[in-house]
């Protein structure tokens, strides 16, 4: 982000300003809303045919998203748009995480005993059922949840791909520009 001056501070630092708008920016996005908005948002309707982008406009998020971001300085958005690009990449290494430790791991202890002791393993289910259903619960819940950040991490990222299209300007780093 720049130079260090002396004392230490970066030249080019983030402003408070743009932390201000990150914190008024993701509260357009909260995970625990991506389950009812898949059914009844225009973006969420896009996804049927070939235009992914159109209906994706027209939510209400990404309208409040460019309210919020109309007349920030192209410093102060290009900063912002940074932000949200680490904040997309930071669950993903959590995400392979807790899909290896909460299923992958599990399924494959259960699998190998069932394969050893099947018969013991459906007796044991069967005969603690609520505990087996909660396992199942708990363990499915990690990674669903941190797929919802997931995806809601990258949703903002598509937004400020809008504005900054609709606005004319260019990436802003090799970061911003890099695929999954």
């Amino acid at each position: 982000m720049g130079h260090v001056k002396p004392g230490g501070a970066a030249e080019g630092q983030l402003t408070s300003e743009v932390w201000v708008l990150w914190g008024r920016l993701k509260t357009y996005f909260p995970t625990w809303g991506l389950l009812p908005d898949s059914f009844v948002t225009p973006g969420a309707w896009g996804y049927m045919g070939n235009d992914f982008v159109s209906g994706f406009r027209r939510n209400r998020s990404t309208q409040q998203a460019f309210e919020l971001l109309d007349g920030v300085t192209d410093r102060d958005f290009d900063a912002l748009s940074a932000l949200a690009n680490l904040n997309a990449r930071r669950p993903e290494q959590m995400l392979r995480a807790v899909i290896i430790a909460y299923l992958t791991v599990p399924l494959s202890v259960i699998a190998i005993v069932a394969e050893v002791a099947g018969g013991s393993l459906i007796a044991f289910a069967r005969d603690h059922s609520d505990w087996a259903i909660w396992t199942a619960v708990l363990v499915t819940t990690g990674p669903v949840a941190y797929f919802l950040s997931h995806w809601r991490s990258h949703q903002i990222v598509g937004v400020l791909d809008l504005i900054r299209i609709e606005r004319g300007q260019s990436p802003y780093t090799a970061l911003e520009l890099r695929e999954n």
